[in-house]
């Protein structure tokens, strides 16, 4: 009797559980359905000079004919409220340091360090100071987008589940929304220039040219430009006989190999492309979530002389225009430039009261306590205090105590504008360029090609007039002889003009050398490989070159940044020989095809390995550094050309006594591969490179919801192939956002993939619509196909 009572009480706990189960989802799934946009039939928005139609063809493309330009752009943002408020909520709110207000303490340490930027104010100013034209053009994208939200029958789902209501669009945050790339793309903290200055004081500026050179000799720059790697620090500098090695196993596991750093693009002049346009490439790779940042998008209208125009490509939800397309005259993409837009200024203090003046000159000058607040989800408010100067706010301090103020370009709400609607306006190669310099955006590199076969390289966004210093290492600004004296005007900025024959390229590397370089400066330029790969494959297409061509290129699997490891690790293992689980090891490394294919067991021990040797190698010689900073981090810098020196010349001062010789620290990697398969259970001889990388692309809620709920709203978790030194970019959440290839003109030819999908709304058709094309490398036409639905906007 007593167990079929406990029987029957399980049985009803089972029972309710299952209840609130299909309860909740029923819940959900009102919710969600309740909240589908219209895509049929005639709605009004108000502005509008004459009706204005919205299409969507099977991808979810917004096709947008209206009678101008203003009326274009009320149109997109009315799609994009339909789609995507939601995710342009985030972004707002991430910039502004309001997420908190939507999540509650759970976001609270994201508010706590942007907050201090201030960036809704600096927004307001920066609207203020845009053209009538830009003004004009925001004003009619954000009635629309309050539109496109008013026409859900209910808010989107999400605002359900976090239970609060939408805030409207406002003008303002569309230039919240650049802002919000700025936190994306660019340092906001100098740290990667405190990491620098803490390497040059513990080991000298020897050891900061051989561990992260600005020039180094395996570069691929556009311009051709290379240096020998100098020689490393000096026994006197650093001796690790007799060391043993500091960092536990699991430590070293945990670190990056290094930090995502993403985006290809690629161009070729006239006459090397099949139409004598010129061609150009384009792949941002960001962080991959649900929905993805981009919108697939086409804008028709007619200008004030009479002439249709047509711009198609990406749009970004929360700003007007098309970011990354073509209008027939001009092709352009962007990759993250990783030049110096900040630097850390020593203040020197007023030696009679340090604590609360600093000096400039000859004047005493009052450190600004700043209080900002935070005003959470239940109405409970934070405060968070920042210690600012006339340069920036205080981060930091050196090694020997000297305060650290950050002096950064988007303090300036001057950095900031929607310039880019101008780019999109140009008809050829050097009305781009001269755009592009006036756009305030992140610093990006600009890849343009025009329709008479012109391509050219160039960078957007403010760039600092350094005098007096280069901008890598902190420097006093006290007494006038350094500092900044603006921004590079036009003429200042560098520009590439692809000659005939020569191709442009980008892989977040270094793209131009010598007086230029120094006025650009270096804030983390990624290691050559990706960008060499680039340039190889190009220099591959003998024959004139199409769309298709330089889409190959964007997804080759090849490895080749790994095939001078590979031979490393097989001539240790010849000298050395091997058995047992080693031998194994290295048969399957034989075996190597030299991709990184989604199947491939010998690319996933070779990448663990490499890590490994990495972790064996550097920590020790970085914990010089660790031990005086905690908050060190080497691998944001360029370490793979020093790397490979190490184990090419093998300086016994290098090498802990922890290894017999620089083969047995080889070896040891080879086992702590071996070793941690073990500790995870996955037999590291079948254990696949998809199987550790899979796509983990997730809504803001799908980590937050048990399944079925999750596997609802994030996309699968498929198998990858792909890694992050090659131009084929795909890692669990970072990835190739889009991707692009078209010659201006002939957009019929051209191609777009896109990750995800074109509606937030997981009940939408269009929820993941593409995705399955761009995760199988499906070429996807650029242009739209046949409307599936039209809705008309009335005035």
């Amino acid at each position: 009797m007593k167990v079929a009572r406990i029987i029957r009480w399980f049985g009803l706990i089972l029972c309710a559980l299952a209840l609130i189960l299909v309860g909740a989802f029923a819940w959900m799934w009102s919710q969600v359905k309740s909240s589908l946009p219209p895509l049929d039939g005639e709605l009004p928005l108000a502005g509008l000079s004459a009706p204005a139609t919205l299409a969507r063809d099977a991808m979810g493309t917004a096709v947008i004919h209206a009678d101008n330009r203003v009326d274009a752009m009320r149109a997109l943002g009315f799609a994009h409220g339909q789609d995507r408020f939601f995710q342009m909520d985030l972004l707002r709110r991430r910039a502004a340091g309001e997420l908190s207000g939507l999540f509650g303490e759970v976001a609270l340490w994201s508010d706590r360090t942007t907050v201090v930027h201030r960036f809704r104010a600096k927004a307001r100013t920066a609207l203020e100071q845009e053209s009538p034209t830009n003004r004009a053009l925001i004003a009619a994208y954000t009635t629309g987008v309050n539109a496109g939200l008013a026409s859900l029958s209910a808010a989107p789902w999400e605002y359900a589940v976090a239970r609060t209501e939408p805030q409207p669009w406002a003008p303002e945050d569309c230039m919240l929304v650049l802002y919000s790339m700025v936190l994306d793309l660019q340092n906001s903290t100098g740290s990667y220039e405190q990491d620098l200055t803490v390497l040059r004081d513990v080991m000298g500026t020897r050891a900061v040219d051989f561990f992260n050179p600005i020039v180094g000799p395996d570069d691929r720059a556009i311009d051709g430009s290379t240096a020998p790697l100098p020689p490393p620090p000096s026994e006197e500098v650093i001796d690790l006989r007799g060391v043993s090695s500091i960092a536990e196993p699991e430590d070293i596991a945990a670190r990056p190999d290094r930090l995502p750093i993403g985006s290809n693009a690629m161009a070729l002049p006239g006459d090397r492309t099949t139409n004598g346009a010129a061609l150009l490439a384009g792949d941002p790779h960001l962080g991959l979530r649900v929905p993805n940042i981009w919108y697939r998008a086409q804008l028709n209208w007619t200008d004030a002389a009479g002439s249709p125009q047509r711009i198609t490509g990406a749009s970004m939800p929360g700003t007007p225009g098309i970011a990354i397309g073509s209008n027939g005259h001009i092709a352009w993409s962007f990759t993250n430039a990783m030049i110096d837009t900040g630097d850390l200024v020593a203040v020197d203090l007023n030696p009679v009261a340090p604590e609360i003046l600093y000096l400039r000159g000859t004047e005493s000058l009052e450190f600004e306590e700043h209080v900002d607040t935070i005003t959470l989800k239940n109405g409970d408010t934070e405060t968070v205090e920042s210690t600012w100067t006339v340069y920036g706010p205080i981060v930091g301090k050196t090694l020997r105590g000297k305060s650290l103020a950050f002096k950064w370009v988007f303090h300036d709400p001057a950095a900031v504008n929607l310039g880019m609607l101008d780019l999109q306006q140009a008809r050829d190669v050097e009305a781009a360029v001269n755009a592009a310099h006036r756009a305030g955006l992140p610093s990006l590199n600009l890849l343009v090609a025009d329709s008479a076969g012109a391509a050219a390289w160039t960078i957007t966004g403010r760039i600092p007039q350094r005098f007096g210093y280069d901008g890598r290492f902190p420097v006093s600004w006290t007494y006038g002889d350094r500092g900044w004296s603006g921004y590079l005007d036009s003429a200042e900025t560098p520009v590439i003009r692809a000659a005939p024959g020569q191709a442009l390229w980008d892989g977040n590397n270094r793209a131009i050398g010598g007086d230029a370089l120094a006025r650009l400066g270096d804030s983390g330029y990624d290691d050559p490989e990706r960008g060499a790969q680039l340039a190889r494959g190009l220099e591959a297409l003998t024959a004139a070159a199409a769309p298709a061509d330089l889409a190959a290129i964007q997804t080759d699997p090849h490895a080749d940044w790994m095939l001078r490891w590979r031979d490393l690790l097989l001539a240790t293992f010849e000298r050395t020989g091997a058995s047992g689980d080693r031998a194994k090891f290295l048969e399957i490394v034989k075996t190597w095809d030299g991709t990184a294919g989604a199947n491939s067991v010998a690319y996933r021990l070779l990448r663990d390995w490499r890590g490994q040797v990495t972790r064996l190698t550097l920590d020790p010689i970085f914990s010089l550094c660790t031990r005086v900073a905690p908050d060190f981090r080497y691998w944001r810098f360029r370490y793979e050309a020093a790397l490979w020196a190490l184990h090419r010349d093998e300086p016994a001062h290098l090498i802990t006594a922890d290894y017999l010789n620089w083969d047995a620290l080889r070896l040891a990697a080879v086992d702590r591969v071996i070793a941690q398969a073990d500790e995870t259970g996955q037999p590291f001889d079948r254990t696949t490179w998809g199987d550790t990388n899979r796509l983990d692309m997730n809504h803001p809620f799908g980590e937050m919801v048990p399944e079925p709920f999750a596997g609802w709203l994030n996309m699968p978790h498929l198998r990858q192939s792909g890694d992050s030194r090659m131009p084929f970019v795909q890692r669990p959440s970072h990835g190739a956002s889009l991707r692009m290839a078209v010659s201006p003109g002939h957009e019929d030819e051209g191609l777009l993939h896109l990750p995800g999908g074109q509606s937030g709304n997981p009940l939408s058709v269009y929820y993941r619509a593409g995705h399955t094309a761009w995760a199988q490398n499906v070429p996807v036409p650029l242009l739209p196909g046949e409307p599936e639905h039209t809705l008309t906007l009335t005035p």
